[in-house]
């Protein structure tokens, strides 16, 4: 028995695609079509983008130069006011003025150039039509991200900029910073470098400092307690003992490191049935009180052997 078999059809032969637009070549004639119908658009476009670029870049420049001037028409002026107070107080003035001058600096210029072309590049966009909106969501989106990765980074650079604003503490003087206690070597937007006693450095980052001390701001306070044997004539110790303060004062070589106030006997302080505690005050330029204090007891130790007081002994 024979089987036949069916006959498939012919394959139908693949038509080949028809030539479209893209394959079209480009000739001197479609150049000149396309930029007859978009050049106006373009140039106007174009020229509206160069003119906000431009002022863009004059706007930046005058605002840099004007932050400089008046930074540093500040920093001197301040410079001046604390020389004027602290004369020969061994302070870096020129280092401590020159760092914060260039922090300030530093912060508004980059403030000032971020909103300038911020605005600019909104203005652009606006130019060219394209839907800010999306632009802003996707933008908020990374801010937001990059403020919870960086909260500590950010809290440093923060409290840097208010810190160096509010001139807290500057190169040269000595702080209490809670974490250490030293110099202040170097004030930075995030660290703050101190050297302490022993001469260890330590970097404290500015977000971790919640509250300072000090001691080379105004004015240092010099306290000396004498104390006498309980039968001595108070009256003559207190004479002796402003006598050779009137002397440390008069010094020309210890003058510069007093303030404008005499140091003065305060008076009694204490009572003891064997001893009396007679107490002498100060004002001394920042940093200068500790020498004060040493020599102001060293003359009187010498004032108080001439004329045969007994100085008492605190210990029981």
């Amino acid at each position: 028995m024979t089987r036949t078999v069916p006959a498939f059809p012919a394959a139908s032969a693949v038509p080949s695609p028809s030539p479209t637009s893209t394959d079209q070549p480009v000739t001197t004639s479609s150049v000149g079509h396309w930029f007859s119908v978009h050049g106006s658009l373009l140039i106007s476009h174009g020229v509206q983008i160069a003119t906000i670029v431009t002022a863009c870049v004059v706007i930046r420049v005058l605002t840099t130069r004007s932050i400089n001037r008046v930074v540093h028409h500040a920093a001197k002026a301040a410079e001046g006011r604390t020389g004027r107070l602290l004369g020969s107080a061994g302070l870096v003035a020129g280092e401590r003025t020159r760092q914060r001058t260039q922090a300030i600096g530093s912060v508004l210029r980059s403030l000032s150039s971020a909103v300038i072309f911020v605005i600019g590049g909104l203005m652009v966009v606006s130019v060219l039509t394209i839907p800010i909106a999306p632009i802003l969501a996707s933008v908020s989106v990374v801010g937001v991200a990059l403020g919870l990765g960086a909260q500590g980074l950010i809290t440093d650079f923060v409290s840097g900029i208010f810190m160096i604003f509010e001139d807290q503490y500057g190169v040269g003087d000595v702080i209490d910073a809670g974490q250490a206690k030293g110099t202040v070597e170097e004030v930075g937007l995030r660290i703050t470098k101190l050297r302490d006693p022993d001469g260890v450095v330590w970097y404290i980052r500015n977000g971790l400092i919640n509250r300072v001390g000090n001691k080379s701001q105004g004015w240092g306070r010099v306290v000396v307690d004498v104390p006498v044997a309980y039968t001595e004539d108070v009256g003559k110790v207190r004479e002796i003992m402003a006598a050779t303060a009137d002397e440390l004062f008069a010094d020309e070589a210890w003058r510069d490191r007093f303030l404008d106030d005499k140091p003065k006997v305060v008076g009694v302080e204490s009572l003891d049935g064997a001893y009396v505690v007679i107490q002498m005050q100060a004002r001394t330029a920042p940093q200068k009180n500790v020498e004060v204090a040493r020599e102001l007891r060293a003359r009187l130790k010498t004032a108080l052997d001439s004329a045969q007081v007994q100085v008492a002994s605190l210990k029981a």
